[in-house]
């Protein structure tokens, strides 16, 4: 079963390698076509990486996104233990944590992007100074 996932993936990999080239003959949009006019060539993806980690809002994205996912990854893993050492035999409840846990998360991402959707207050969350208030 594996070899076929493995060839069907290949055979794809080497079909978008052929078939797409890197950027189409015509612009999809003027904003497009003025971007590709104005790219530097000497542009590097080392100096692009340096300047997202300058931008203040990036970087509290990725360390609220580290720190999220840290947490979530590190408790989802040693759920049964924790679970186990107070309630040993208990393993069957553990996976009905885990999955709990994992159905709040989907519905509070989907509520709360749905709230910020509509009442606009995601640009209070990323703004600098609200972490000094």
């Amino acid at each position: 079963m594996f070899y076929i996932i493995a060839g069907v993936a290949t055979l794809l990999f080497i079909l978008v390698i052929i078939v797409f080239k890197e950027k189409p003959k015509h612009a999809p949009s003027r904003a497009q076509s003025l971007s590709y006019a104005l790219a530097s060539p000497d542009a590097s993806y080392l100096s692009s990486i340096i300047r997202l980690f300058k931008n203040v809002n990036f970087v509290l994205l990725f360390i609220s996104y580290g720190l999220n996912a840290g947490a979530f990854y590190a408790l989802s893993t040693l759920l049964n233990r924790m679970v186990i050492l107070h309630y040993p035999g208990e393993e069957v409840n553990a996976g009905r944590i885990g999955l709990t846990i994992i159905i709040a998360g989907m519905l509070g991402a989907v509520i709360s992007g749905v709230w910020l959707d509509r009442t606009k207050t995601y640009k209070n969350l990323c703004h600098p100074n609200c972490l000094i208030q």
